[in-house]
């Protein structure tokens, strides 16, 4: 949750593995191939179903892999990148005089705890033991309190979220917020839709659970269905997603004694001192209803239903780690059931990915010293400031704003910062204690460390170079408070990007990235924030009723896409990504044009500068997917699909009909916001 109020990013964490290598991920160090044509599927027209006549041949030769649940060209760089980072583990794995607390160390052993299989059986629940006797001993609804508390700086989640993050409305502190949490599934709907397949995933989310108990050798007859009955209720006063995604909705301010004599049963106070938090004034909660509700839940449920429900959610948030039956059973649920991946990853791929999701930074470090050449670093700051100058021509040029608005527009965007490639200052771990034996152990302690650093933030000036993303991560993202937008190392490569790729495919590749990123910064959300990154209203009425109607077409356009029978995008909750991608690729190509300077490109295997620009956006985005995962994502992911994150745009833009020699849509209103 505090990485939904604080970042957008230009594409979701994608998996990776991958059967057989595309050709631009498999070039020599002195060939690179920007955008390889036999991906195309000519026998279609490009005016017609443009995604299929840009990579289509591609969908047909790449089919999603049993060991995932789609397969996009995030996975194939990710794919490239794991092998960097394999690499790294292996030579990490052989040190023998690594120092306490370095970052050769603390990879190297939490490394090895991993791979002890045999020593990790043996170890089974024992350091989970503290965490279930605490439940166990609750006999109060203060003891609820108290013990959620303490099992939240151990990565173990409640029906409530208290973190740290930085003030909305003062982006130079930071602030406490609180949040609602404690589903399990991955949307409300999950448990509250009719529809026949979620009623089958709720009757083997219950079996999934009553395997877990039972692995756990606990009770486990008839906890499932408990566990279910309990997250229903939660479910049932949780707020949509459309609705998180409403920044002053989600902005509400209170004094923390005030809040906390309001409600009967939550006590902020016991739940925060028990979590290590120091003395707190103010708190800004989200979602004031869900408390209020949950106020009432935590007296109507039974003590015993609770403390089974913790239970669980101590098993499933280590569940992956205790043993191979464990992480069998998790695999076989939350994979194959709800996102439909066939088979699982080899082990050392899986344990990588742990690797790589708990100590991230550590292992990006060692990253980055060996992969990340610095002239992609200046090629891509000129590509950031060519993208800001066609912005800049953009608002100047926008005639649904008025002048007072669009100075302001102007002085945010002159205000923008940028992170390429990996933070100038690393977090110091050297205090993390990590061993070579006891893998939940560390996992433990990994929790516990950044818990710990979350909380010393308070009181202390916003560290302006924090990350919030991992230099070796597939991915990019613009953080509202912070105005600024952020480039990881890890997907400033093909396909996105090579120095020696044509401008075209670069500037409708990573170009259009930066200028999706940007665009966050005036999105139906973004746009809320001002040149400082405080939420601060600098529009117009006249302005933001525009700006607002102009983003009502973009969501029936997108409303009335049939992705599969019956189910359509959520025009509404995609609308921050969608605006997002459609002024990403009008800026990436105002800057390509500004970049070629009039000087026109010769043609590169039969297609103009023009046409390659687009191909550039197709191939970024080319992928196959499952059902159940589109299924899924089309209920919890803030972004369109990928084929409709190309082809919806298009349909707006007059320069991609004139490069293809199309009609214009006919019956279709069109939109051009930024």
């Amino acid at each position: 949750m505090k990485k939904l109020l604080l970042l957008s990013a230009a594409a979701i964490g994608f998996t990776q593995c991958q059967k057989g290598l595309n050709q631009e991920q498999n070039m020599d160090e002195k060939e690179v191939v920007a955008f390889d044509v036999n991906h195309m599927d000519s026998s279609v027209s490009p005016c017609e179903n443009f995604y299929t006549y840009a990579i289509g041949s591609w969908q047909k030769d790449n089919p999603v892999p049993s060991t995932e649940s789609r397969w996009m060209a995030f996975n194939i760089l990710h794919d490239e990148n794991k092998k960097k980072l394999q690499g790294i583990l292996d030579e990490m794995s052989q040190l023998e005089d690594a120092a306490k607390g370095s970052d050769e160390q603390l990879i190297r052993d939490l490394y090895l705890s991993a791979l002890d299989t045999n020593g990790n059986t043996e170890i089974g629940l024992a350091p989970l033991k503290p965490f279930l006797e605490k439940i166990n001993a609750i006999s109060t609804v203060a003891d609820l309190n108290r013990t959620l508390g303490e099992l939240a700086p151990n990565g173990i989640g409640g029906p409530m979220g208290i973190y740290v993050t930085v003030d909305r409305k003062n982006s130079n502190a930071y602030v406490v917020g609180a949040s609602q949490s404690g589903l399990s599934l991955p949307d409300r709907d999950y448990y509250l839709s009719d529809d026949a397949k979620m009623v089958d995933i709720r009757q083997k989310y219950v079996n999934h659970v009553n395997r877990i108990f039972s692995l756990a050798e606990m009770p486990s007859e008839g906890i499932g269905e408990r566990v279910l009955a309990l997250e229903t209720k939660i479910a049932d006063i949780s707020w949509p997603r459309q609705e998180l995604r409403i920044a002053e909705k989600t902005y509400n301010r209170y004094v923390l004694t005030e809040w906390n004599e309001g409600l009967d049963n939550i006590d902020a106070a016991i739940f925060m001192e028990a979590a290590g938090y120091p003395q707190v004034d103010e708190i800004v909660v989200g979602q004031p209803s869900f408390f209020e509700k949950m106020d009432e839940l935590m007296s109507e449920i039974p003590l015993e239903e609770w403390k089974t429900w913790m239970t669980w959610k101590v098993l499933r948030s280590y569940s992956s780690a205790i043993n191979d039956e464990f992480e069998k059973a998790s695999f076989e649920f939350y994979s194959t059931e709800l996102r439909g991946v066939k088979e699982m990853k080899p082990r050392d791929e899986r344990i990588l990915e742990r690797i790589d999701g708990n100590m991230g930074e550590p292992l990006g470090k060692l990253f980055v010293k060996q992969y990340f050449p610095p002239e992609s670093k200046e090629y891509v700051a000129e590509m950031i400031e060519n993208l800001r100058s066609a912005y800049r021509e953009s608002i100047n040029n926008l005639d649904w704003m008025g002048d007072s608005t669009k100075e302001k527009a102007l002085k945010k965007l002159d205000a923008f910062t940028y992170k390429i490639g990996y933070p100038d200052k690393w977090e110091d771990y050297s205090s993390l204690q990590i061993s070579p034996k006891g893998y939940v152990g560390n996992l433990i302690n990994i929790r516990n460390f950044g818990y710990r650093l979350m909380l010393d933030k308070l009181g202390k000036p916003v560290d302006k170079e924090e990350w919030h993303m991992n230099p070796q991560m597939v991915n990019a993202y613009y953080n509202p408070v912070g105005n600024e937008v952020v480039f990881p190392a890890g997907i400033l490569q093909p396909p996105f990007f090579h120095p020696e790729f044509d401008a075209s495919i670069n500037y409708g590749g990573i170009g259009a990235v930066i200028g999706h990123e940007f665009t966050h910064g005036f999105d139906d959300q973004g746009s809320k924030y001002d040149w400082d990154g405080n939420m601060n209203n600098w529009w117009t009425e006249e302005d933001r009723s525009r700006f607002d109607s102009l983003a009502r077409v973009l969501v029936d356009q997108f409303n009335a896409v049939e992705v599969l029978p019956g189910k359509h995008i959520n025009g509404t909750m995609t609308l921050g990504e969608n605006i997002a991608d459609l002024g990403g690729l009008t800026l990436a190509y105002g800057a390509l044009k500004m970049h070629l300077n009039g000087q026109e490109s010769e043609p590169i295997d039969g297609y103009t500068w023009q046409q390659r620009f687009f191909l550039g956006w197709a191939n970024v985005w080319k992928g196959n997917i499952t059902e159940k995962e589109l299924e899924n994502r089309l209920l919890t992911d803030y972004h369109s699909p990928a084929e409709y994150r190309v082809r919806v745009p298009l349909q707006n833009l007059s320069e991609f009909q004139n490069a293809f020699s199309c009609e214009p849509p006919v019956d279709l209103k069109t939109v051009k916001i930024w």
